[in-house]
């Protein structure tokens, strides 16, 4: 492996290209919507979501859509203008200083630990409906650890990977969606946008404000993940604004295919009582239209597209590892580590290891319901700093030449600190808590180890001129 080398250029500190840059935007954008996971998202967070709003969920998910895309011009534009593999972080600190940077970094760390392992442990549970004699968390652990081996492999064998198993996700989705058009009732077309909730008699009742806005945040959370084009930027060929795109298209398709499915369900489902109140909704539609075989089929396709999350995850939060020990944010026995790079795939093997290693260790002890209410929130802070940055950017950075620029700028980002705002609103006292504590554990070591040695240490590392 070699060592992490840092060139110094006029204007800045830059990173030499370890990563082999060899994936295209359509190979971004690719291993981006993996990390999305639409049909993955349509079978965990719609099914929450139509039991929670029921036929709301349409319109919540549609009000995410408006969010998120707000929060996606944001990460268009800023990703464009600071390509690094620390995504988040890198945009923070250039934006809102270095220690906002760092803050945002410890959400990331918190974040690379939980979301494989609650995407591995989702798996294990869809396959043991298929099969109860296998034990949900084995069959998480041994995908992890199946996804972490495959992960060290070259990022363009990857992109082919997550590519092929992206097609057989979007399948699922076509196929739902196929389901329930063609047994859709069009004459109640109308309830997608008035929508009721349901009782398991089939008593049905208007959806209150608040249980909307619920439904908007599960929306929002099952859109995450198209800013994870940032982070492939180090590997993507092509001119800066080929990011933006990758960020657009990923969360475009995403919308697309996770509406078609949720409109798909509610308007062809026999019942949207037993719909909504099913413990599984969208394999009570499979099952209902399309029979037990196609349900087997369907959850085992699905089982294989949430490996695909995995490894995209994997791929996603190791280069931010990777990135955050090149920008000498750790210890240097530790910096150096997570700083190597293999000399044949040229991946960061060590930080993907230790984030394999971890998120075994989260799986082993942890549950599926533990690992997303503790990551909710940290989500949604995450959200909030890319809005922020993208208001301020253009404020306190006037001079510097975008490569892609946001429409309407400063309404999109304004809108999305209103999104995020309502979802704080709704979080835990105790989620709020812990994201507080782990903030402040961020500030203590900023303050203690690393504003001393400012001048080594979390150095940020531009890109290469040119590059």
């Amino acid at each position: 492996m070699s060592s992490p080398a840092r060139a110094t250029a006029p204007g800045g500190r830059r990173y030499s290209q370890q990563l082999a840059r060899t994936i295209r935007v359509a190979g971004n954008m690719a291993i981006t919507l993996a990390v999305i996971g639409p049909a993955a998202s349509v079978f965990a967070i719609g099914s929450v979501a139509l039991g929670q709003q029921g036929s709301g969920a349409f319109l919540a998910f549609l009000l995410a859509a408006l969010v998120s895309a707000c929060l996606a011009v944001g990460w268009a534009e800023l990703g464009a203008l600071y390509p690094t593999a620390g995504g988040l972080y890198g945009i923070v600190a250039r934006v809102l200083g270095r220690r906002a940077g760092f803050l945002a970094l410890v959400l990331q760390l918190v974040l690379f630990v939980i979301v494989p392992s609650a995407f591995a442990l989702a798996a294990g549970q869809y396959l043991g409906a298929v099969w109860p004699a296998v034990s949900p968390r084995t069959a998480a652990l041994v995908l992890l650890a199946a996804a972490a081996a495959l992960a060290v492999a070259g990022i363009r064998f990857n992109a082919a990977v997550t590519a092929a198993l992206l097609a057989l996700e979007l399948t699922i989705i076509l196929v739902v969606s196929a389901l329930g058009l063609a047994h859709a009732d069009w004459s109640s077309a109308g309830r997608l946008l008035n929508p009721r909730v349901y009782a398991a008699d089939g008593g049905a009742a208007p959806i209150g404000l608040r249980a909307l806005l619920a439904g908007v945040v599960l929306g929002m959370g099952a859109y995450a993940g198209y800013g994870s084009a940032v982070i492939f930027s180090e590997e993507t060929r092509g001119p800066r604004r080929g990011i933006a795109r990758a960020v657009l298209g990923a969360l475009g398709v995403a919308v697309v295919a996770e509406l078609l499915a949720l409109a798909a369900a509610l308007l062809g489902a026999p019942s949207q009582a037993r719909l909504t109140t099913a413990p599984a909704p969208m394999s009570y539609l499979v099952r209902s239209l399309g029979g037990d075989g196609l349900v087997t089929v369907i959850t085992l396709a699905l089982v294989a597209t949430f490996f695909n999350v995995v490894l995209a995850v994997l791929l996603e939060y190791a280069r931010i590892l990777y990135s955050s020990g090149r920008d000498r944010t750790w210890p240097a026995p530790l910096s150096d580590a997570l700083g190597r790079i293999h000399p044949t795939t040229r991946t960061p093997v060590v930080a993907t290891l230790v984030i394999g290693v971890g998120a075994l260790t989260l799986t082993a002890v942890s549950d599926y319901a533990a690992a997303v209410t503790f990551a909710s929130l940290t989500v949604v802070v995450t959200f909030a700093l890319i809005a922020l940055s993208a208001l301020v950017s253009r404020v306190v950075q006037p001079g510097l030449a975008q490569p892609w620029r946001m429409p309407l700028w400063p309404l999109p980002p304004l809108v999305a600190l209103a999104g995020v705002a309502v979802t704080v609103v709704l979080q835990t006292g105790t989620d709020l808590a812990i994201v507080a504590a782990v903030l402040a554990a961020g500030l203590l070591y900023e303050a203690a180890y690393l504003r001393p040695r400012r001048d080594t240490h979390w150095v940020l590392l531009d890109p290469p001129v040119g590059d």
